[in-house]
């Protein structure tokens, strides 16, 4: 009888434990949730220009030399800007999509976004998704992230705080994209 106790014992406190991770993650998500749609044309404009990278890669979608002119002009003046507010953010998108064919915008409407990876791997506020994201804390030191701290925030500005690695490595990504849009730009 008590072996038959302790299994139930047992069972119990794994289904209670078990409840309380899900509704942890639950409450989480639903922060995340609410910080998305809050700054939603920052996250949405920082998913198209991964897409724009995306679909280069696509022979039947390439971007054409003058169309990363356009898109260079675009982007380029937010690199030195360490502020992009929500409208700018939408503006910023509409500009972009207007560069753009139905038949590359369609391609990119097909790429299954994954939230938190970007070209060459993740970033983001507080590093986890997108590729942006406000600062990091330096390492050692842990906070929670701070959904306000995304208020403003321009995925682009590529000034890095000293000792923050993973705005360096959202920098390196986001110059490797300019790079490639610069080359681009240059072809004939």
């Amino acid at each position: 009888m008590s072996k038959r106790f302790s299994v139930v014992f047992i069972s119990m406190i794994l289904v209670v434990a078990f409840a309380v991770s899900a509704l942890a993650q639950q409450q989480g998500g639903g922060q995340f949730s609410a910080m998305r749609e809050k700054y939603k044309y920052t996250f949405q404009l920082m998913t198209m220009v991964r897409h724009i990278g995306e679909i280069d890669k696509d022979k039947k979608y390439t971007l054409t030399p003058a169309q990363a002119k356009k898109m260079l002009a675009i982007l380029t003046p937010w690199r030195s800007k360490p502020k992009m507010t929500q409208d700018q953010a939408k503006d910023v998108a509409r500009k972009l999509k207007s560069v753009l064919t139905a038949a590359q915008l369609n391609a990119m409407a097909r790429i299954k976004s994954h939230f938190g990876q970007g070209p060459g791997g993740r970033g983001g506020p507080g590093g986890g998704p997108g590729q942006g994201g406000p600062p990091r804390p330096p390492q050692g030191e842990r906070r929670h992230f701070d959904p306000n701290a995304m208020k403003d925030f321009n995925p682009f500005y590529t000034k890095v705080a000293k000792g923050d690695t993973r705005a360096a490595e959202r920098a390196k990504r986001w110059n490797e994209f300019f790079a490639a849009l610069q080359v681009k730009a240059k072809k004939k």
